[in-house]
């Protein structure tokens, strides 16, 4: 089975070798763009883009997915709550749904939400990452005092090592 992140280098490797011409997914010029534009972490542009793809095809997945982790990463968590719950209601199970729309809900001190959206997460091409989820969920279940920073940093911690 390919990880996401896995999914993304490749695509970036086939973008940088084809010479930036042809779209990365295959679905269209402007998902290639901003396949891009995410890889170079330019979420700015990367946002727009994606934005543009839903304009002619609201129904597709990755670019919803993408727009909100784009969402996330400029800080923008309101709309990436938003765009994230969109996905979650039709692909309960996404992994990658799953970490962002709990990480957004933490960033908003919203700390029932995040861990009751981070029951459904497993990625075992993560453990890193389900590790911390699950020691944070532990510590909240047990009353320990956290702040939705505070988890969510250290999710994104485990997230860079993995």
């Amino acid at each position: 089975m390919i990880s996401r992140r896995d999914l993304l280098f490749g695509m970036a490797r086939r973008l940088r070798e084809s010479g930036g011409d042809k779209p990365v997914s295959g679905i269209g010029a402007d998902i290639g763009a901003a396949d891009a534009a995410y890889v170079r972490k330019d979420y700015g542009a990367a946002r727009d883009l994606y934005k543009e793809v839903l304009k002619e095809n609201r129904a597709h997945k990755e670019a919803r997915i993408r727009q909100g982790m784009c969402h996330y990463h400029l800080g923008e968590y309101v709309q990436a709550k938003d765009q994230l719950l969109m996905v979650v209601k039709q692909h309960p199970g996404d992994y990658l749904v799953c970490l962002y729309l709990g990480l957004a809900y933490a960033r908003r001190e919203q700390l029932e939400k995040c861990m009751d959206v981070w029951k459904g997460f497993v990625d075992r091409d993560h453990i890193a990452v389900m590790r911390e989820i699950n020691v944070h969920r532990a510590l909240f279940e047990t009353g320990e005092p956290l702040t939705g920073a505070e988890v969510a940093e250290a999710v994104e911690k485990a997230l860079t090592q993995a």
